[in-house]
């Protein structure tokens, strides 16, 4: 956890993307570890934590398929309450933030709109797993894989 601490002790605010819930809930075997770390920094008010609204969409898309409305129960309540996270709606300065990242860098519009709400919300790192995401300018992001 030495390069992750460190990372997260000069962090005012995170942005986090829907893989680390993912990683959290589903206890992931690599990931589990380093996302539990993230969450509970989070929950101690070390740091502050920003996601877009729409994580909501893209968590619960694997329970509904499956019909496990408990792990969708799981979801909600954990994006719904957890302290410390600031779920951001996705509003006409997000979607217009989205438009400028699309046009520059050619990712799709969910990664896109997840940025966009990091920068929106002045955080100093976007965590996730997408490598595709490793070369956007305007936010440091933090590839979760290369914590290990």
């Amino acid at each position: 956890m030495g390069k992750l601490q460190q990372l997260l002790d000069k962090c005012n605010c995170i942005a986090i993307d829907t893989n680390l819930f993912i990683y959290l809930v589903e206890k992931n075997p690599k990931y589990a570890e380093l996302a539990k770390y993230i969450f509970e920094k989070i929950e101690h008010g070390e740091v502050h934590a920003v996601t877009s609204s729409l994580v909501i969409a893209e968590l619960l898309v694997k329970p509904f398929e499956m019909g496990n409305f408990t792990l969708a129960k799981k979801y909600k309540a954990l994006v719904s309450f957890f302290p410390n996270l600031t779920l951001r709606e996705i509003d006409y300065m997000v979607l217009e933030k989205c438009a400028e990242i699309r046009a520059r860098y050619k990712i799709r519009t969910p990664d896109a709109i997840f940025l966009a709400t990091a920068i929106l919300e002045r955080a100093d790192i976007f965590i996730t797993n997408d490598i595709k995401l490793k070369n956007i300018k305007e936010i440091e992001v933090i590839i979760l894989n290369e914590l290990i």
